[in-house]
């Protein structure tokens, strides 16, 4: 029987705790990741709560729907990081995750790297992908440094590809990263390698 979304269970990891995000996580999701610093605040003005919750609320009407999977991650009950799982291919043979937002404080620690690890396991080991995709701007140095230090495949860079909703400015143009099923296990070593993994 094919995969989908409505099958997710809570993922545990060794520290974080990853599970589906709803509308009353909002407002305190908003207050954790918001930061002048940041890709997503600045290319897509979410300076306030307000903004945060009505940018977010339209993919968790795509949750409710079964098109998308919304995560957040949890460390000793504090939210670090979310993340989605999104545009999986009819039969869940492919699957992009992105979205990923870690909390200013906590970038360059474990979070990221387990982060990716958890989600990327579940994706080939429960939802039986093939692939695993990566969507990143190209002006977007942190994310495009993040993937090559993964591991994931540059396929290049496709052009007038997808614009996002309040993504300013948005040329449409996207780095496109990939890992297979084949190379998962020597990429899932790696990361567990890592001492201290700053992906």
């Amino acid at each position: 029987m094919p995969y989908s979304f409505e099958q997710f269970q809570v993922i545990q990891g060794p520290k974080l705790r990853l599970r589906r995000i709803e509308v009353k996580d909002l407002p305190q999701l908003a207050t954790t990741l918001i930061s002048s610093s940041t890709w997503f605040s600045n290319t897509r003005d979410l300076s306030s709560v307000e903004k945060f919750t009505a940018y977010f609320k339209n993919h968790l009407e795509r949750q409710y729907k079964g098109e998308l999977l919304a995560l957040m991650a949890e460390y000793e009950d504090q939210i670090v990081a979310m993340s989605i799982y999104q545009y999986p291919s009819e039969n869940f043979r492919r699957i992009e995750i992105g979205f990923t937002w870690v909390a200013d404080r906590w970038q360059k620690t474990f979070v990221n790297s387990e982060l990716k690890l958890l989600m990327i396991g579940y994706a080939f080991e429960s939802m039986k992908v093939s692939r695993v995709e990566f969507s990143v701007h190209p002006k977007n140095q942190k994310s495009n440094a993040a993937m090559i230090r993964l591991g994931a495949m540059f396929e290049g860079t496709l052009r007038k590809w997808r614009f996002l909703p309040g993504l300013v400015p948005d040329d449409g143009h996207r780095n496109i990263y990939s890992i297979i099923d084949d190379e998962w296990p020597v990429i899932r070593q790696k990361i567990l390698d890592y001492k201290e993994p700053k992906f």
